[in-house]
């Protein structure tokens, strides 16, 4: 049992084990001991502090390791794989091959040490595992699947000491790399929702759901512009044929095929949802929902909404990784492919978003009718304005103004135009532009959590940080494949709630994944400067001038659009208590 003076937190927990270092050790102690520290200093320990991870012990040839969260753990399980094979072919050394094993949960803090089942699961992940392979827990693959480029291996339940319940296991199957995934979804991407079957198909209640949700799952992700959907009545052909994956998604010239199942249960209804590659037949997405049996009509809304918006975040991950086959720059590209290649881009460094900026400004040079191209563009002066790397910054969003309206001038329908128009408005501190605008962009697209998300910055600036939270809340809540920014938009919230703790813990899982942008680390830099925490806020501080060389808080006071001043002037106390330049 813990004492009064251990803590309980949620913690993603990796064990790692050198695989026969016993017999390392029996053809030299000393080169074997000396080759695992090597290993600690030089791979695990910088691939840990790149996820926002820390090396809480060792127990000779193991690691402990602790990350804020699953995604950052498994890439760093993955970049420690992928760096200590490549040194040991680079140097010609002997290769040490690593067992890990990633489990996510609440873990107990006792001192320097880690206690708690978290951390017995994982050591026991770590202990199934072969020599070079990561095993992690149905827990962790779920809470990745479809945000790394990995594939997992089901190896079914196993029982451990001490647990309860048996833990399914997934052994990840491609130990590369993960490739950063931009944000949305490409043009190529076709999808076809074949009508939802009730079964049994006596019951009223299950097909009456089931026609629902094939009508306003189409219409739902019909919203998002950039994906070419089926109409319902072209799909409704196919409703016996639904098996027939390959033909029916050659006839309906799609490559992606959404179905589903609405089963009657004793007092609730049961939604299976599947998504297929049309060519391969490969399953892309499997997922359960529960609904009580005759639930209201909101309560319907909200499943289908949860559903669309899962399948357009899987969608759009695919989107993202067809991307970064399209022909190599140099080679003749389309404006289609121009701006599929600068939405792959992630925005994280000044030099990214040049290249974007060039990329998009091509596009729109070769199609001077492409919307998506102008609202791309204008996306590049946004993000400057956020990271501060332009010399001015009115002059920045005057750039990406007339960008805007003229891609909403070429698309009416577009809704992330619109968004992109309310953010706009937003950071020169003209708010009723952007609530309008925000709802014009949410009428045209329900599901755009996106939207929602920044509707919540906005709600931050206009000095609503509680309202701001419910509203990022749910907008993470219903996109399991949201973006980044989310974090750090919560994390800016809680900062003005005074709750700098949960703050930062936020913020971290932002600047684990993407640590070159400079904006999230701003509100790092406030709450360790307003908790006191010196050597924190110092180590940020360092690294925002290295990013932002001509970083002041004058500046950033002048940008900001708080709407009180009262809250410009706690965000730019924390700053200063930071340490960072007046």
């Amino acid at each position: 049992m813990a004492d009064q003076g251990d803590r309980q937190r949620q913690a993603a927990i990796l064990i790692a084990d050198v695989a026969g270092f016993s017999a390392m050790v029996e053809t030299g102690e000393t080169e074997a001991v000396a080759a695992v520290r090597k290993l600690a200093d030089e791979i695990i320990v910088p691939a840990a502090r790149q996820y926002s991870g820390q090396l809480v012990k060792t127990l000779g040839d193991g690691f402990l390791l602790e990350f804020p969260s699953s995604l950052q753990a498994v890439k760093a399980a993955l970049l420690i794989s992928r760096k200590s094979t490549g040194r040991a072919a680079s140097q010609g050394t002997r290769r040490l091959v690593l067992r890990m094993g990633i489990h996510s949960g609440n873990v107990i803090s006792s001192g320097d040490d880690l206690f708690g089942n978290c951390v017995n699961i994982a050591a026991r992940l770590e202990s199934l595992a072969g020599p070079g392979e990561i095993c992690v827990s149905g827990t962790v693959q779920e809470q990745v699947r479809g945000r790394i480029n990995a594939a997992f291996d089901d190896l079914g339940l196993q029982v451990i000491r001490n647990i309860s319940d048996p833990v399914r296991i997934f052994r990840i199957a491609e130990n590369t790399m993960p490739q950063l995934d931009p944000e949305g979804p490409s043009y190529e991407i076709s999808v076809a929702i074949l009508p939802f079957t009730g079964k049994p198909a006596a019951s009223d209640s299950a097909n009456g759901l089931a026609e629902t949700l094939t009508e306003d799952i189409t219409i739902g992700l019909s919203r998002f512009r950039e994906l070419r959907v089926i109409s319902r009545t072209t799909a409704l052909r196919y409703a016996r044929r639904a098996s027939e994956t390959s033909v029916a998604a050659v006839e309906l010239g799609v490559r992606y095929l959404a179905e589903g199942t609405v089963r009657q249960l004793p007092d609730k209804l049961r939604v299976a949802v599947s998504l297929a590659d049309g060519i391969s037949g490969t399953t892309l997405l499997s997922e359960q929902y529960h609904l009580e049996d005759g639930a209201s009509i909101g309560q319907q809304d909200a499943l289908t909404r949860q559903i669309t918006q899962t399948l357009a975040g899987q969608l759009q991950a695919t989107a993202k990784r067809k991307s970064a086959a399209l022909p190599a720059a140099g080679s003749p590209m389309t404006a289609k492919d121009l701006v599929l290649k600068a939405k792959a881009l992630i925005l994280d460094t000044r030099e990214a978003l040049l290249q974007c900026r060039s990329l998009y400004q091509q596009a729109s040079d070769a199609d001077p009718g492409n919307a998506t191209a102008c609202s791309g563009l204008a996306l590049t002066y946004l993000v400057e304005w956020m990271s501060g790397w332009g010399k001015s910054p009115a002059e920045t969003l005057d750039r990406a103004f007339p960008l805007l309206r003229r891609a909403a001038r070429i698309d009416p329908l577009d809704s992330v135009a619109q968004r992109r128009l309310a953010v706009m408005h937003l950071f020169k501190g003209e708010f009723p532009l952007a609530e309008d605008h925000f709802q014009r962009a949410l009428a045209l697209n329900p599901n755009d959590t996106d939207t929602m998300a920044f509707r919540g910055l906005a709600m931050v600036y206009q000095g609503q940080p509680e309202q701001a939270l419910a509203e990022l809340e749910e907008a993470t809540a219903r996109n399991p494949f949201h973006p980044t920014y989310f974090h750090w938009f919560k994390g800016l919230a809680l900062y003005m709630c005074r709750e700098y703790r949960p703050g930062i813990s936020e913020v971290n899982k932002a600047v684990g994944l993407f640590p070159g942008f400079p904006a999230p680390r701003r509100h790092l830099a406030a709450c360790y400067g307003q908790l006191g925490d010196r050597a924190a806020a110092a180590q940020e501080c360092g690294r925002i001038l290295q990013l932002e060389p001509g970083f002041s808080v004058t500046r950033i006071q002048g940008t900001l659009p708080f709407a009180k001043t009262e809250d410009l002037e706690h965000y730019c106390d924390g700053l200063r208590r930071a340490g960072l330049p007046e």
